[in-house]
């Protein structure tokens, strides 16, 4: 750029901004918009000079067209520069389409974390002076919607090694605020690295609603999995059996511990889970489940007396399903503390809402809080499990 452009571009900029301050008839942003027009238009004309510089002499200024420019002051119409060959492409209009999209980022982003609106408004005009409306950050949530939608009925890959599936609850509004249940499920994939499979919103967790949830993962295309790994929801081994028939369940041991302990005295807790850790015996590599099971047997044995709640525990089969796995990866699928953590994540988000005005508000909410985390934590495998990756793939093959 020559310098006697910079000059001229300067001096013309500097008398129509002073213009415009002195007209009073003019509110603060009405300025600010004009000033940032003509600062645009400007540029665009210096670029545009520059462009055409050293190019085939066939290639001549053709005028200008308008358009809507939309930028943190506002949106204005705006002189955009052209050429005959139609091959100039404005920096400036880049540039300007960039900063949009990072600030909205950055509200979503905060949104992400379980900021309120007003909280993210006081961030963006501390920090930026960008003075936001009321339906800014709501707008920004629903344009991700759709993202969320894509990302929700994508196709699966066919096969994963394990699946876990839990609930966790908020106070959602439908016509009045009540505390309903969100459906997680996270799969680990044949990589060895975990992906989110789906989050679905349904009032109350049940077999039936797991139902729901299965057949949309079969739909969506996976075709078999190893094993599933929940709680002790009633019901939801027929409810596996009946979409994932091959597949295994591993109830969660350490809900059923958790059970006993509340319900047996202060003074027999200690022996009580001291009993269960020999029932469980997760470091021996020799166990199978014949023995886990007469050895919880005779736990039953010696406590039914003193807590007959034990025999009717349904206490089953599906609590030892993990001894049926190598031994290098038992650890990880006798529980569902996986996914526990994954719901502990979107806990600390959804802990600065008292409710959410509908359920997309709660899911968009949970699916960003999800997406940080398979970004930070999930994209690296499960390196414990390098060394039986192969034996368990073949484990696989055979379901």
């Amino acid at each position: 750029m020559s310098p006697n452009t910079i000059v001229h571009q300067n001096e013309f900029l500097r008398n129509t901004i002073f213009n415009l301050v002195q007209n009073k008839k003019e509110n603060r942003e009405e300025i600010s918009s004009r000033i940032l027009k003509t600062v645009f238009e400007a540029l665009l004309e210096v670029e545009r000079d520059e462009f055409m510089k050293n190019k085939e002499s066939q290639n001549k200024k053709n005028g200008y067209y308008s358009r809507l420019a939309k930028t943190l002051a506002g949106i204005f119409e705006i002189k955009v520069p052209r050429d005959r060959l139609g091959l100039f492409k404005p920096l400036i209009l880049e540039i300007a389409k960039k900063e949009k999209q990072n600030l909205d980022q950055l509200a979503f982003e905060l949104y992400s974390k379980g900021m309120s609106d007003r909280d993210i408004g006081s961030v963006l005009e501390n920090v930026y002076g960008f003075n936001t409306s009321p339906q800014y950050v709501s707008n920004i949530t629903k344009a991700y919607l759709e993202v969320r939608k894509r990302w929700q009925e994508r196709i699966l890959d066919k096969k994963y090694i394990a699946v876990y599936i839990d609930a966790t609850h908020m106070n959602i509004r439908r016509s009045t605020v009540e505390n309903e249940a969100i459906y997680i499920v996270l799969g680990i994939k044949t990589d060895l690295k975990r992906e989110i499979l789906g989050i679905y919103s349904i009032p109350n967790e049940s077999a039936y609603g797991w139902k729901e949830v299965l057949l949309d993962l079969k739909q969506r295309g996976m075709q078999r999995t190893m094993l599933f790994i929940s709680d002790n929801l009633k019901g939801i081994d027929n409810a596996i059996n009946e979409i994932y028939p091959k597949s295994k369940l591993q109830k969660c041991i350490v809900h059923l511990k958790r059970n006993i302990w509340h319900k047996v005295r202060i003074k027999d807790r200690r022996e009580i889970m001291d009993n269960l850790k020999i029932v469980f015996d997760l470091d021996n590599a020799l166990d199978n489940k014949e023995k886990a099971l007469e050895r919880m047997n005779q736990f039953i044995s010696k406590w039914k007396k003193d807590y007959p709640f034990l025999t009717r525990m349904n206490i089953s089969e599906n609590h030892f399903t993990y001894l049926e796995f190598p031994f290098e990866i038992r650890r990880i699928i006798y529980t569902t503390n996986m996914i526990e953590r994954l719901n502990k994540e979107v806990k600390k988000v959804v802990k600065n809402k008292n409710s959410f005005p509908n359920p997309e508000s709660a899911l968009s909410l949970i699916w960003m809080k999800t997406m940080d985390v398979e970004d930070r934590v999930y994209k690296y495998p499960i390196t414990r499990l390098y060394t039986i990756r192969e034996r368990l793939l073949d484990m696989l093959d055979n379901y």
